[in-house]
């Protein structure tokens, strides 16, 4: 860890980064304060120096995800006021931002969306506000005005899901490589640009 880091700032970040690891792979419930000090290499005094209990650390692991992640979420608002021509780059830098987030944080990516108890919740959230910037960036021209924004939320979400836990924590795809693949796929669809244009004249 860098240096500039305090010793006590050291030893909080490796008790996180060591809970992140025991509740991805074992659950909150089965995950005990002495497997976290062992992976960290800490002492069960020194835990408790920085967390009054399992239960604290694991809120503030959820606390720190989500505000980043509810951050990264509302990245559609980003693209409202832009001309045409820069709407294309900017949802690629959303998305971007979005797989390096997760690519950078593993377990609990992992944790978050595929085990936690709370998963239908947090995706009907993230969706919902996919949705109303979906909405937001149809009446500023950026988005189909035929297109359900309700609809292209839920589908863009479970796209982000799958790419992540297909492709991205599998290691077979860097976050740039899916940003490239899912802004092309969300932007363009699947149908050749011929084939559009003859059902619209149908």
């Amino acid at each position: 860890m860098d240096s500039k880091f305090s010793k006590g700032e050291q030893s909080r970040g490796r008790l996180l980064a060591a809970a992140a690891s025991e509740f991805a792979a074992k659950g909150f419930h089965r995950a005990r304060v002495s497997d976290i000090v062992k992976t960290a290499g800490l002492t069960q005094a020194s835990f408790y120096q920085y967390f009054e209990s399992k239960e604290g650390l694991y809120q503030q692991l959820m606390d720190e995800f989500f505000a980043k992640l509810w951050e990264l979420a509302d990245g559609g608002s980003k693209v409202t006021a832009l001309d045409e021509a820069d709407v294309y780059g900017q949802v690629r830098e959303n998305l971007l931002a979005l797989f390096r987030f997760f690519q950078g944080r593993p377990e609990l990516t992992q944790m978050v969306l595929y085990q936690a108890e709370a998963g239908d919740e947090l995706h009907r959230k993230l969706a919902a506000m996919v949705s109303a910037n979906l909405r937001q960036n149809q009446a500023a021209g950026h988005v189909r005005a035929d297109l359900s924004p309700e609809v292209a939320a839920e589908a863009m979400v479970a796209v982000c899901y799958r790419l992540t836990s297909r492709f991205l924590l599998a290691g077979e795809k860097t976050a740039e490589q899916l940003a490239d693949e899912a802004v092309s796929f969300l932007a363009h669809g699947i149908l050749q640009e011929k084939t559009r244009k003859g059902a619209r004249h149908e």
